[in-house]
């Protein structure tokens, strides 16, 4: 896997989407608040264009949004099951070793595990689903597993971990930016605060659709790494 190439690739890709098309980053950011909308939009980027695809089909947008937020709902129960289980095993078995404490440590820990997995498992599902347009094929948690093997578990979180470590120097380097300047403008007697206002609200429009077009095209290109099974 190139991580390099999947990095610029998401770039190449958000930026000459997104620049100049300042009525679709406006509406991006509009469909973000309305988040079935911008479940729909994710839906269209999930299904591997080259190119960053037009806002329309509003409607038909709302809908794949909905069903992808149900899917993702399903798949966020059931960690939250395990973990519970797991966490309560741990409590039982503590009591009985008379290390509640430590048996609940045990338990989370271990939940947390299956948890992480099945998370990697449900981010290849919505696209899969995306792909398909089929609930069972969302579940079909063989084929999903086949296809993160083909991928290589290691190489997948290795892509999450590096899309992390941009995403935590991308927000420092932000935070400062914005703050000297929120600083600056505050300074300035009577607007100086509404212009501050006016400037992260701006920033927020702007950052907000670059980061999650740069990280669904990101996402996307992992799930292409390797050819889905039928």
């Amino acid at each position: 896997m190139k991580y390099g190439s999947m990095l610029g690739n998401s770039l190449d890709y958000t930026v000459n989407g997104l620049w100049g098309n300042w009525g679709k980053w406006l509406l991006l950011f509009i469909s973000m608040i309305i988040f079935p909308l911008w479940g729909g939009y994710q839906w269209k980027i999930y299904r591997g264009e080259s190119q960053l695809p037009p806002l329309e089909n509003w409607i038909e947008m709302f809908i794949n949004g909905i069903k992808l937020f149900i899917v993702g709902l399903v798949y966020s129960i059931i960690p939250l099951i395990v973990l519970m289980v797991f966490g309560g095993a741990g409590v039982l078995m503590g009591g009985a070793l008379e290390s509640p404490g430590a048996g609940a440590l045990v338990g989370l820990l271990i939940g947390l595990i299956v948890a992480f997995i099945f998370s990697l498992i449900a981010l290849m599902a919505l696209i899969r689903f995306a792909r398909t347009d089929s609930f069972g094929e969302a579940f079909n948690i063989s084929a999903i597993v086949a296809h993160i093997g083909k991928i290589g578990w290691l190489s997948y979180i290795l892509a999450l971990i590096i899309l992390w470590i941009v995403s935590v120097l991308a927000t420092i380097v932000y935070t400062i930016v914005v703050a000297i300047a929120v600083f600056i403008l505050a300074l300035i007697p009577v607007i100086g605060w509404l212009l501050a206002l006016i400037l992260a609200i701006v920033v927020a429009i702007l950052i907000g659709p670059v980061v999650a077009v740069f990280v669904t095209r990101y996402y996307t290109l992992i799930y292409d790494s390797a050819a889905a099974p039928a």
